[in-house]
């Protein structure tokens, strides 16, 4: 049972949640990147392997839309390049058979130097094969920019030294994108942005999004999914209610079905029935210091 207090009507609203499944789920779809039925491959480094953010976005992903025929497969491989997911994709991928994919590759590409070009063009044409195969097989792939270092020097900003050459990856990320009619997802300046939030509270940094400077952690890695689902348009939405406390009845649902509208003295309580579940990973809870991420990918509406 849970419970709010909404002050402006002195009413306990109380509710007990449950699983609903209908059709209101699929308006609420109408521009996220995956669909019903997809079967879904997240190509990526050691980062990817670690199965973290990869196992978050399908958990966001089938908690939102419980009915949905999905399947999502983690074909990440520590130290690889874009070049060498090229040559593996049609043993890697198209062994699934997908209908959609998410790319990340770029931490290792740069070489953990300054920017120079011909890392950067073995880089684009890494990128470029994987373009062409996903694109002859009919898979539709998001393409995703590396997350930042983020090292524990100090300093006001995680955007100096091998960062600098990372955000120009991500530039060649959104050309690969544009060129070949994907979808540009950008978890680089959204993850550097909560980085460097922590990095101005004070003089010391401890690196909040644990691991190491380039493997995060949970509180990282849910970081990196948050990015990269906003990336893909995914809806915040879990379900919102209006009860009008004098009638006793639900005015406006959102993505659940509410019955049973009871008055006992100051309070009213109902029973409301959820298309959809939020869900963040405990584990990854210290990020929320630093990023309202379980509010804004959980949109539970009261009034």
């Amino acid at each position: 049972m849970l419970c709010r207090t909404i002050a402006a009507n002195l009413f306990v609203l109380c509710w007990t949640l449950h699983v609903f499944v209908n059709s209101d789920s699929d308006a609420i779809a109408a521009d996220f990147f995956f669909h019903d039925g997809d079967r879904i491959v997240m190509m990526g480094d050691s980062i990817t392997e670690q199965h973290l953010y990869s196992n978050y976005v399908e958990m966001w992903v089938t908690t939102r839309f419980p009915k949905w025929n999905l399947t999502f497969r983690n074909v990440g491989i520590g130290g690889d390049r874009s070049t060498g997911g090229n040559a593996r994709f049609k043993r890697d991928t198209m062994s699934f058979q997908p209908t959609a994919m998410t790319v990340d590759f770029g931490m290792n590409d740069g070489s953990y130097k300054p920017f120079d070009e011909p890392g950067f063009t073995a880089y684009m044409g890494g990128l470029q094969g994987i373009a062409d195969q996903a694109k002859a097989a009919g898979v539709r792939v998001a393409w995703c920019t590396p997350q930042p270092l983020d090292g524990d020097e100090a300093g006001p900003t995680a955007l100096t030294g091998y960062n600098l050459t990372l955000e120009k990856y991500s530039e060649g990320v959104k050309t690969i994108s544009e060129k070949n009619s994907g979808l540009f997802v950008d978890q680089f300046h959204p993850y550097l942005m909560v980085v460097d939030k922590a990095r101005a509270s004070g003089p010391k940094y401890n690196r909040i999004t644990a691991g190491d400077a380039v493997h995060p952690g949970p509180p990282g890695q849910a970081l990196m999914a948050y990015s990269i689902l906003q990336g893909l348009s995914f809806p915040s939405l879990v379900a919102t209610v209006s009860i009008d406390a004098t009638d006793l009845k639900a005015v406006k649902t959102e993505n659940c079905k509410v019955t049973n509208v009871v008055k006992q003295g100051e309070s009213v309580s109902f029973e409301q029935l959820d298309e959809s579940l939020p869900f963040f990973p405990e584990d990854a809870a210290p990020i929320l210091k630093w990023s309202p991420i379980l509010e804004e990918a959980n949109n539970y509406g009261l009034a």
